[in-house]
């Protein structure tokens, strides 16, 4: 067994792709997606821990080199994606959706690749009460949706929302860690994103006028047996 000595940049690591993992009851050589997978992390746990077929799709060309032995890269920009239909047993998607200005056609696209049976796995910020309509092209917080309307965006999609967990704790623990390691949250989101978290919803987060929270969503695609029950 291999292990990942890198870690995720984001809330809680790996910590809720295991539990995901967990719910779905996937098994060795099952295949999978990791859209999104930017340097890799998540696709080298899928594939050298938990024995999973890995396929991982991002944009840039320079993460997509970093391919490790074990689960394959390829270049591709959501919600249109390469691979046949009911390619995939489950398709991860971790701290991406909220990057995605087309969001509705991309969950339709997992739905899409998904074998019947399948799972769809996401994390993501997402924002409490009637959130103002996203912005795409600044960070994840202004792409984020509200709780309601991610719900009915992943419904939407035709699948059966099967688990909604709130881990805003993890969200508030990373904010700690990186205002140790940068000083402020302030040094941290220039460091990051330039001033781009000045603008934006990041304004009204940053004077404390919303409080972004985090989640973890598992839905399914319903099997040719449960669609007649």
């Amino acid at each position: 067994m291999r292990t990942n000595k890198r870690t995720t940049y984001r809330p809680g690591g790996l910590t809720l792709t295991r539990a995901a993992l967990d719910h779905c009851g996937l098994a060795p050589g099952d295949p999978v997606l990791d859209a999104g997978c930017g340097d890799g992390v998540t696709c080298a746990f899928l594939s050298g821990e938990a024995g999973l077929s890995t396929f991982g799709m991002d944009l840039s060309a320079q993460r997509i080199s970093k391919t490790g032995s074990g689960w394959t890269g390829i270049r591709a920009r959501l919600p249109l994606l390469p691979f046949a239909t009911s390619a995939f047993r489950a398709v991860f998607c971790e701290c991406v959706l909220s990057l995605v200005a087309e969001k509705q056609d991309c969950l339709e696209e997992f739905f899409r690749l998904l074998k019947p049976g399948g799972h769809l796995v996401l994390t993501d910020l997402y924002l409490p009460g009637e959130a103002p309509a996203p912005v795409p092209g600044l960070t994840c917080l202004d792409g984020a949706l509200g709780r309601n309307a991610l719900k009915a965006a992943v419904e939407g999609a035709g699948f059966r929302l099967r688990i909604w967990e709130d881990h805003t704790r993890m969200l508030r623990e990373m904010a700690c860690q990186m205002v140790f390691k940068h000083g402020s949250l302030d040094n941290f989101w220039k460091t990051l994103t330039g001033d781009v978290f000045h603008a934006g919803l990041g304004a009204r987060c940053r004077a404390r006028e919303i409080n972004p929270g985090y989640c973890l969503i598992i839905a399914d695609k319903a099997s040719d047996k449960q669609k007649y029950e």
